[in-house]
């Protein structure tokens, strides 16, 4: 289940020629973004404050949904499988705002040029 959902979230991710990639590390952005100009780095923050609005969403979600399971209940599969959900989604949100820092970081180097 859990698999299912990281090839979920991946998906919406990568989707449609979207520039937001977790996987890059902040020292790979400012090497990408080196020759390119503040518009396209502006938007390639735009999608990474989209996919980080949609990131929060599902994590007040799968939040919400732990909250539902009785205290009694803590401890079993089911809110283990939430809880291991819920760590996936805040490994990847802070990823997420790390890149986008780094981009932030460039357009900001940019507007100093």
């Amino acid at each position: 289940m859990t698999l299912a959902c990281a090839f979920v979230a991946a998906g919406m991710l990568t989707g449609c020629g979207s520039s937001v990639d977790e996987n890059k590390t902040p020292e790979e952005i400012r090497q990408e973004i080196a020759d390119w100009d503040a518009a396209k780095i502006q938007k390639v923050i735009d999608e990474y404050s989209r996919a980080i609005a949609e990131k929060t969403s599902e994590l007040a979600a799968k939040t919400d949904e732990l909250k539902e399971i009785p205290l009694t209940e803590m401890l079993g599969d089911k809110a283990k499988g939430i809880q291991g959900d819920i760590a996936e989604i805040t490994k990847s949100l802070g990823k997420l705002k790390d890149n986008m820092a780094a981009y932030a970081e460039g357009l900001k180097a940019k507007a100093g040029n």
